[in-house]
Formats: C-alpha cells, sequence, structure tokens
C-alpha cells in the first residue's frame, strides 16, 4: 500500500490545501438530504406546497452554511500553519 492512508482523515475531512472539496462523508449525506428533499416534494399535496417550499429554502441555507463552515475551516487551518504553536503553556 503506497503512502499512509487513514480512513477517518477521508471519511470526515482533512482541511488539506486551499481548495480542497469536502470530505466523502459530507457529500454523501448532502446527496441523501437532497434525495429525501426531493421525494419530500413530489409528494406534497397541493395545499402544502407553500411549507415544502419554504422547508426547501430551508434546506439550501443549510447547505449553503456547511460549505461556508469548510471555507471558514480551511482558512483557519492555514492560519495556524504559518503560525505554529510557540512550546510555551499559557498561565
Amino acid at each position: 500500500m503506497a503512502g499512509n492512508w487513514d480512513a477517518q482523515r477521508f471519511l470526515f475531512g482533512d482541511p488539506g490545501p486551499p481548495g480542497a472539496s469536502l470530505s466523502v462523508g459530507v457529500v454523501l449525506l448532502l446527496v441523501l438530504a437532497a434525495l429525501a428533499a426531493a421525494v419530500g416534494i413530489l409528494r406534497l399535496p397541493d395545499s402544502l406546497l407553500g411549507v415544502g417550499l419554504m422547508c426547501m429554502a430551508v434546506f439550501l441555507a443549510i447547505c449553503a452554511r456547511i460549505c461556508q463552515a469548510r471555507n471558514q475551516h480551511q482558512a483557519l487551518y492555514r492560519l495556524l500553519a504559518r503560525h505554529p504553536p510557540s512550546g510555551r503553556r499559557a498561565p
């Protein structure tokens, strides 16, 4: 086996280099959630379509927040990589 492969890091994410994509686990959960949302919207009766569209908007907002959190995590990772810990302990 070439290199050191870590299943936990592969599935749940490693900030990695700038521009790295979402982890496999997050992408899988987003795909499953999108399928569930699509099936839910298609099965709604006409009287509940407004509520269903509001729920879809909330779902899209949650997906956007996941992507935003990933970008913030990568920025923090890059900042910490530039400034390694000093080795001193805070009192």
